[in-house]
């Protein structure tokens, strides 16, 4: 189903808790009623919601950071490569899910677009006329195309990403929104990419299929991509420090570099005080590690463990909490056969 206007709206009401513009029908009308010329009438929700972040961001110097981001070979720039940045920043904030939906949903949105950085002659009639000769029907609405915005969004190479998300940490940092003492937690996730992608890596894995008969078999696949490890806080969910890796590389090798990156990230302003992991970090130098810089680190115990051993022995003495095992109940089946 195709998104609406509406729709990315409603995403940017549930993602915000506060709403800046207000409705002023009488002005309006008694400037219509004199005759004076307007140079467009425009809804003022989402652009006046964006006023204010970007206003945030700003004070921050978090635009600082995004200004210096260059892009990978590139020699001239018709559009600065912040102004791309900044409009897949809008895409995910307004949850727009296609590339080819940004013209109806966001191009052509005059407000937005003066925030990002367009005129409104750029909205209106686009930042060049390059291929205008050879255009058959109306020309794409607003400043640029998607596929502008997808082929340059890409051209920032890792080094530099690493640089724009540590330099926006640091100054979330300064402006004191991380508690004195923090809680961060570690996990990785797969970003699957194509063969074709430029420094990817690849890793073969097992993966389950069902047949139309419903047989069950498993086949070897290869996958494509990178791997994200990110340290978040606890308390705001907001990112302390990230890495990006080959799909193939193990998580449990980059620990020490994450938490080493989210201390300097806080330091002057919090501390980063207790690391929560699951059991594919769990490696003994560096849970030592982290005990050695006073970081207390919460990871579960296998059942093989001496930790395991020595923990129920103290329950079962009365020295601690025994707590009992989780059930799980899985149905099968469906109707009488449940």
């Amino acid at each position: 189903m195709e998104q609406t206007r509406e729709a990315i709206t409603t995403n940017l009401a549930e993602r915000w808790c506060w709403q800046v513009a207000q409705r002023d029908d009488v002005r309006v009308a008694r400037r219509l009623y004199r005759k004076q010329v307007v140079d467009g009438v425009y809804p003022l929700d989402a652009g006046a919601w964006l006023d204010e972040f970007f206003q945030f961001l700003e004070e921050l110097e978090v635009l600082t950071w995004l200004q210096q981001a260059r892009g990978k070979g590139v020699e001239r720039e018709l559009v600065p490569m912040v102004q791309y940045i900044l409009l897949y920043g809008l895409k995910t904030l307004f949850g727009i899910e296609s590339m080819n939906a940004l013209p109806e949903l966001l191009f052509r949105d005059a407000a937005s677009m003066h925030v990002v950085g367009f005129n409104a002659p750029q909205v209106r009639h686009g930042v060049c006329q390059r291929g205008a000769a050879k255009r058959q029907g109306p020309r794409t609405a607003g400043p640029i195309c998607p596929e502008a915005l997808a082929n340059n969004r890409v051209k920032l190479d890792l080094l530099a990403l690493e640089a724009l998300f540590n330099g926006a940490i640091r100054a979330l940092s300064q402006a004191g929104l991380f508690r004195a003492k923090v809680t961060g937690i570690v996990d990785g996730t797969d970003l699957e990419t194509t063969a074709q992608y430029e420094g990817c890596g690849h890793v073969t894995r097992k993966r389950k299929l069902t047949d139309k008969p419903g047989k069950v078999r498993e086949i070897e696949v290869t996958v494509y991509g990178w791997k994200v490890i990110v340290l978040i806080d606890a308390a705001t969910k907001i990112p302390l420090a990230v890495k990006v890796v080959p799909i193939q590389e193990h998580a449990v090798l980059f620990l020490r570099a994450l938490v080493t990156q989210a201390r300097s990230n806080l330091e002057g302003y919090a501390r980063l005080s207790k690391v929560v992991v699951d059991r594919g970090f769990l490696e003994g130098t560096d849970v030592w590690w982290l005990d050695q810089h006073g970081i207390t680190f919460v990871v579960p115990a296998t059942e093989d463990m001496a930790v395991t051993a020595d923990a129920r022995a103290l329950a079962a003495a009365s020295d601690g909490i025994t707590v009992g095992r989780r059930a799980h109940t899985v149905r099968h089946g469906q109707g009488r056969e449940a």
